[in-house]
């Protein structure tokens, strides 16, 4: 802490703190350059350091402007320039701050998304609170009935906070809830109408007025996410050792559950995870079918991405598809062809010439869906 007047003692404050901020950034591209067993194409180096300044980006949005649960922000957190963790294409990510003893309302109109998930959780990269992490209750939009014209309105807060008269629709967070993730799921992302979301604080706040030992801590903070992030993504690509050309995986509600460790235990449990690396030789395609469940679901979708977990960039050409835009085979099943040359058939995902990568398949209200089955094939036999 610094004294009032102390302007040197503030200028040092500071200066510390931004020094970690720079520190971490270059610990991140330490990290790019070090990691061990990662694929190592020109391509894949500058994706890497380019992977790092929007790290930077995103926390220095997330947790220097926009991390004041006493004036919250649901801002868009990933786009085609800033990804995280595997980001799904099909997928408008949002998140907001905010202060679990405050009560909140999320207001405004839902879109035309197939799902609007709301996962509320513990703050990201600061360990335990009550003695866990992750996920403290999932909910979607579609339960709380939105109005004729897509209107919502949906309040929460605290045990014991709820406002009176009573809202209908309340969602009651457990006291170490600090924040939460929207994941707005589209069958086309180009063409559905988006939602129009905000929430807002129920009660008046003073206008925020920025400290020095505030700034501060969330310099310290945003550079600690750097190094966090870009360590767990590699850790991701190596966690893939025992699926390569397969997808393992497992549901969002047990990597909650199992508290395996503080990104998965952000899962959203409405939710199922398949995951695994593709690595191709020269002329080869990977076939992955997609088997349909047994019971009804929402939506499937495989994202292809990069070893630093970067989804591949969708704009130009094909690198995700779901249950509408793929086309289905005779028996059900969606038959894929993941590969770096177009092999005329339909279905065909882009590598946009890599030969490695990762891959998931994430589901959407689907009970106990069925792996995806994988087989390695010269591309020219899937041409047929």
């Amino acid at each position: 802490m610094t004294a009032p007047g102390d302007e040197e003692g503030i200028r040092a404050r500071l200066d510390a703190a931004w020094k970690v901020w720079i520190d971490a950034q270059q610990a991140a591209v330490e990290t790019v350059r070090s990691a061990e067993a990662m694929p190592r194409a020109e391509v894949d180096w500058a994706e890497g350091y380019r992977w790092v300044t929007r790290l930077a980006s995103l926390a220095q949005e997330w947790f220097v402007e926009k991390s004041d649960p006493l004036h919250p922000q649901l801002f868009q957190a990933q786009s085609e320039y800033r990804k995280l963790l595997v980001d799904n294409p099909d997928v408008r990510y949002a998140f907001c701050a905010l202060d679990p003893t405050r009560t909140y309302r999320l207001v405004g109109t839902r879109g035309e998304a197939a799902y609007v998930g709301l996962t509320f959780g513990t703050p990201v990269g600061k360990g335990p609170s009550g003695g866990r992490t992750g996920t403290t209750v999932q909910a979607h939009l579609d339960q709380f009935g939105p109005g004729p014209g897509g209107e919502v309105e949906v309040h929460f807060g605290p045990p014991g906070a709820m406002p009176s008269p009573a809202p209908a629709h309340w969602i009651e967070l457990p006291p170490e809830t600090a924040q939460l993730a929207v994941r707005e799921t589209f069958f086309d992302r180009a063409h559905d109408r988006p939602s129009e979301l905000r929430v807002e604080l129920v009660g008046d706040v003073a206008p925020p007025v920025l400290g020095v030992e505030e700034l501060a801590g969330k310099l310290e903070f945003a550079g600690m996410f750097v190094q966090f992030v870009a360590a767990t993504a590699v850790q991701m690509w190596h966690d893939t050792t025992d699926n390569v050309n397969r997808l393992g995986g497992t549901s969002g509600a047990h990597h909650v559950t199992s508290q395996e460790d503080e990104v998965r235990s952000h899962s959203n449990p409405e939710m199922t995870y398949h995951g695994g690396r593709w690595v191709l030789g020269e002329g080869e395609a990977l076939v992955v079918t997609v088997h349909r469940p047994e019971t009804e679901f929402l939506y499937w979708g495989l994202t292809t991405a990069t070893g630093w977990m970067e989804s591949l960039d969708c704009r130009y050409t094909t690198t995700n598809l779901n249950n509408r835009t793929a086309r289905r085979s005779e028996d059900g099943s969606w038959r894929l062809v993941v590969s770096p040359t177009d092999p005329g058939v339909p279905n065909w995902i882009d590598t946009q010439g890599r030969l490695e990568g990762y891959m998931i398949v994430r589901w959407v209200l689907a009970d106990d869906p069925p792996h995806p089955s994988c087989e390695l094939v010269p591309i020219a036999s899937v041409r047929g």
